[in-house]
């Protein structure tokens, strides 16, 4: 099968697997930027209802593919075991890929947990999933805005590091490196959560300053890379209300997010845009954040303003196959502020919703 250049790796190492019961025989080979304690593997299991008889048959991901989740939980300011483990269901009964199959996430990224929350959720996972089991790989401090489970039936975790914020250097993100087991493939992986506004020094140029510093910090990757998480901004400068296609014009930290930079010598694409301009089909049901205000909306409507702020960017060496929010998911789709989805309130897990990518791990054609 076709390997992308400088991802091919001679021999898989022998702890390139997650450890299952603990992450620590991994972490001689991370490096670690910040004291926060590592967490635990795989952890024990506690007794959770069966996943629905209606939940798509189970696969793990094809060689030489990674399957990508983002999701920002918003367990932070407002906690919710319940809505918590609605994360879990969701994912497993998300519509099964283009070609049929359901596909297992092979790293699943997740903004505004903790470390017990990350716990809780890995859990959840594992109950709901039979054939792919998750494990906890990378910094859980507090201070890590970006925290990540990796399956290991089908990924081998590598390394990871943090970074901080540029303008709030008490938040710092994440990256992770990681291998696809059946191609010995490697992927680099970084996880961000930007703030939607910064005050003082820096001011509203600091979401560009932070966009290019994670490309800084992936810049020597030799693998393909992917930077996701919650940018919390729209990509055009046009609310979606008013540019459901998303044509009016790029807002300035998206075009530093995915315009060719000296800080990198790469080309970013937007995973969810390119597959639905490839498929010509439309953006309109892509947002991933519904506001719990009403407010008036850029064509007078007074309303529940939706926006696509979590994202999946993808360098040019990798070739996004697939990507989506979780759609309809717990939103009605024609009716914001309404929750689409039961049990409820529960099962509406966040104010966000999921973004999910199924990507090749070699160039774009």
């Amino acid at each position: 099968m076709k390997q992308a250049s400088g991802h091919h790796s001679p021999r898989r190492d022998a702890q390139s697997a997650i450890h299952p019961d603990y992450v620590a025989p991994l972490m001689a080979a991370a490096t670690v930027t910040h004291s926060g304690a590592q967490a635990t593997g795989q952890g024990t299991r506690l007794p959770r209802p069966s996943p629905s008889a209606a939940a798509p048959v189970e696969r793990s991901s094809p060689p030489n593919e990674v399957v990508v989740i983002t999701v920002n939980a918003q367990q932070i300011l407002t906690h919710s075991r319940a809505r918590l483990r609605e994360v879990a269901k969701a994912v497993r009964h998300r519509p099964a890929a283009a070609d049929g199959n359901y596909y297992a996430p092979d790293v699943v990224m997740v903004n505004e947990v903790s470390a017990m929350d990350l716990e809780k959720l890995r859990d959840d996972f594992n109950d709901l999933f039979s054939s792919n089991s998750y494990s906890i790989f990378g910094a859980t401090s507090d201070d890590a805005k970006s925290k990540f489970l990796v399956n290991q039936t089908t990924m081998g975790a590598r390394s990871f590091r943090t970074w901080p914020d540029v303008c709030v250097p008490d938040v710092r993100y994440q990256l992770i490196d990681v291998r696809e087991l059946q191609s010995d493939i490697d992927v680099t992986i970084g996880g961000v959560h930007i703030r939607a506004d910064y005050t003082g020094k820096g001011g509203r140029s600091c979401k560009n300053q932070n966009v290019l510093e994670a490309r800084k910090q992936l810049a020597a990757a030799e693998t393909g890379v992917l930077i996701i998480g919650d940018f919390n901004r729209r990509a055009m400068v046009v609310q979606r209300e008013c540019d459901p296609e998303e044509t009016s014009g790029e807002e300035s930290w998206y075009t530093d997010m995915t315009s060719l930079s000296s800080v990198d010598n790469r080309t970013y694409i937007d995973s969810v845009r390119y597959c639905r301009r490839a498929e010509d089909s439309t953006m309109w049901h892509e947002w991933t954040h519904e506001q719990k205000d009403l407010s008036t909306l850029c064509d007078g409507t007074v309303g529940h303003r939706r926006n696509r702020i979590d994202y999946i960017f993808a360098s040019e060496s990798l070739q996004p196959l697939e990507a989506h929010a979780d759609h309809p998911g717990w939103a009605r789709a024609d009716e914001p502020g309404a929750i689409g989805c039961t049990p409820t309130p529960d099962c509406k897990y966040a104010d966000h919703r999921f973004v999910w990518a199924r990507v090749g791990l070699g160039p774009r054609e």
